[in-house]
């Protein structure tokens, strides 16, 4: 993978981050719907975080074991 594919992930994946709790801290919702919120958009971000870099992870595995 190339370092501009690597830098356009990490970058995607921060500005979902910044976005989504930019967005969560400005709406108008009381604190523990707030905090209920945060907590389900951090499991959800966490699980696509896996599905993105988990298969690229096999992908390099498997490239590895084709080389050997």
């Amino acid at each position: 993978m190339s370092e501009k594919s690597n830098n356009f992930f990490g970058g995607l994946l921060t500005g979902l981050i910044v976005g989504t709790i930019l967005g969560i801290l400005f709406a108008p919702a009381k604190g523990s719907e707030t905090r209920k919120v945060i907590y389900d958009k951090g499991k959800e971000v966490v699980e696509k975080g896996k599905e993105i870099f988990g298969g690229k992870l096999i992908q390099i595995e498997e490239e590895e074991e084709e080389e050997k």
